[in-house]
């Protein structure tokens, strides 16, 4: 038998105990960032949790640079400079965000014309810009064409038309790509059911119509295909998208791109995953792909990777704010933060399990099953259920791992409460607000605007309401009282 290993005895007894507490909470993914201080409080990169709650308030999400920047340098080693690489705005649109992927030297990939004006306010080149969604209006046509944006995708024939209108009414030429549904179908996933892209047997009646106009500069094709769960998916769309580009090159139109979009896979709790670098490989397929059907263009390849790179950089940080006994060992705990207005995605894939770490309570060990309950008034807002968690209490901190993605995009105001705002932490510890926490004018401000057109005299009060921070009254008018008590009046 082996003997057990020895500690030395210079060793603090708090190493031994974070390294338990480590071992017991901290997946893999999160160890280059996440560790334990001396009181079993969670740090992000060696800043401890209960400080960030102190000076930015629960909820509020934090996300790690240095992850974020890891990410986006792990594709680009991955596929090499070979490939164009497109991070895609929907995923988290957040300013710091697209600022390090122009430094990065990614482009962006845009879902609307709001993303497309972030991406200019981050100080992108209007053609380092592709425009890429299901239907886009004559307003947002004018305004891509206008600013020369990459390229447009034609999600449709509707579509094509739409565009080559818009380009004519402007009397010029715009870069057009054609999204394809493969229509494939492997094991569990398929895109037969898809409501993306020009089903495949479509595709060259909208090739055909672009290219007759002489107001398209058709260039490619795009597949979306959501979660890649394995890389012989993108093969198998690969095969079917070659075989459309020989039928081009035969009708003598030329092809110059190929986006493969984005999926890349990104676990969220016990989710599996496969590596980024199992594609690396793809790039070679593809050109075999090319010379067997004896396509003779050059072809420049892109992807989108977007959830994979900001996914585990994100942290949601939580308050307790009540313990419920339900039933013996089974406990609901209420958090200030919610499916709603926090952590959307739990409520949209209700099977989906976040890890909800007890931040303040490292060290102790899991001793109730636990449901976690958000602060809205609904039935259906639940972040987590049936979780071992220390004993937890009014005051403790909690924190939802992997919320880097979707959740800041997708939060909501349900129930009028505010937003939680964004913070970006550097791998030196020090810390900076990318997005504060919504404001009651704010979020009054579209119903307001519409009653002061509607009636300015009646409603003089709401109109100044309206220019008001609200958080600022009440702080202010805590401070009057507890002067007023100084004074003795």
């Amino acid at each position: 038998m082996n003997a057990a290993p020895v500690e030395h005895p210079h060793v603090p007894h708090f190493s031994r105990r974070r390294r338990l507490a480590e071992n017991r909470y901290i997946r893999n993914r999160w160890r280059d960032f996440l560790s334990v201080d001396h009181r079993g409080m969670m740090t992000i990169e060696g800043v401890p949790v209960d400080r960030i709650v102190a000076k930015y308030g629960t909820p509020v999400y934090v996300m790690v640079e240095s992850k974020i920047r890891r990410n986006f340098q792990r594709f680009k080693k991955v596929f090499g400079e070979g490939i164009k690489l497109q991070y895609a705005v929907k995923c988290n649109s957040n300013l710091e965000i697209l600022r390090m992927a122009r430094e990065e030297n990614f482009e962006l990939d845009c879902a609307s014309v709001g993303e497309i004006i972030l991406g200019l306010l981050a100080d992108f080149k209007p053609r380092q810009l592709s425009y890429t969604n299901l239907f886009k209006t004559d307003q947002d046509l004018h305004f891509a064409v206008k600013m020369g944006v990459q390229s447009i995708t034609a999600d449709s024939i509707e579509d094509m038309r739409n565009i080559s209108d818009a380009a004519k009414k402007l009397r010029t030429q715009v870069r057009t790509v054609i999204r394809v549904n493969p229509m494939i179908e492997i094991r569990n996933y398929s895109t037969k059911g898809n409501k993306y892209g020009v089903p495949v047997k479509q595709v060259m009646e909208v090739v055909e119509l672009a290219a007759k106009s002489p107001f398209i500069d058709f260039r490619g094709f795009h597949f979306m295909g959501g979660y890649i769960s394995s890389p012989w998916t993108l093969r198998a769309a690969a095969r079917i998208l070659v075989k459309i580009i020989r039928e081009c090159q035969d009708s003598r139109v030329p092809i110059k791109t190929l986006s493969l979009g984005g999926g890349f896979p990104a676990a969220i709790g016990d989710q599996s995953e496969f590596p980024v670098e199992d594609l690396k490989s793809f790039p070679k397929y593809f050109q075999q792909l090319l010379d067997r059907s004896g396509v003779t263009m050059p072809i420049q390849l892109i992807f989108e990777p977007g959830k994979s790179i900001v996914l585990h950089a994100g942290i949601g940080l939580m308050h307790v704010v009540a313990n419920k006994e339900i039933h013996h060992r089974n406990r609901m705990i209420i958090a200030d933060g919610s499916t709603y207005n926090f952590i959307p995605d739990a409520l949209v894939q209700s099977d989906i399990r976040y890890d909800i770490l007890p931040a303040s309570k490292m060290f102790s060990p899991r001793v109730h099953k636990v449901t976690v309950g958000g602060n809205t008034c609904d039935c259906w807002d639940l972040i987590t259920k049936g979780i071992e968690m220390p004993k937890l209490q009014a005051g403790d901190i909690l924190a939802a791992m992997d919320v880097g993605a979707y959740a800041q995009v997708l939060a909501n105001n349900f129930n009028t409460i505010k937003r939680a705002p964004v913070v970006l932490i550097h791998e030196s510890g020090t810390i900076k607000q990318i997005r504060r926490r919504d404001r009651y004018s704010e979020m009054f401000a579209p119903e307001l605007d519409v009653l002061k057109m509607a009636d300015p005299n009646e409603l003089e009060y709401y109109n100044n309401l309206y220019r008001i921070n609200i958080d600022k009254i009440w702080k202010g008018g805590q401070a009057k009282k507890k002067g007023a008590g100084k004074n003795g009046k």
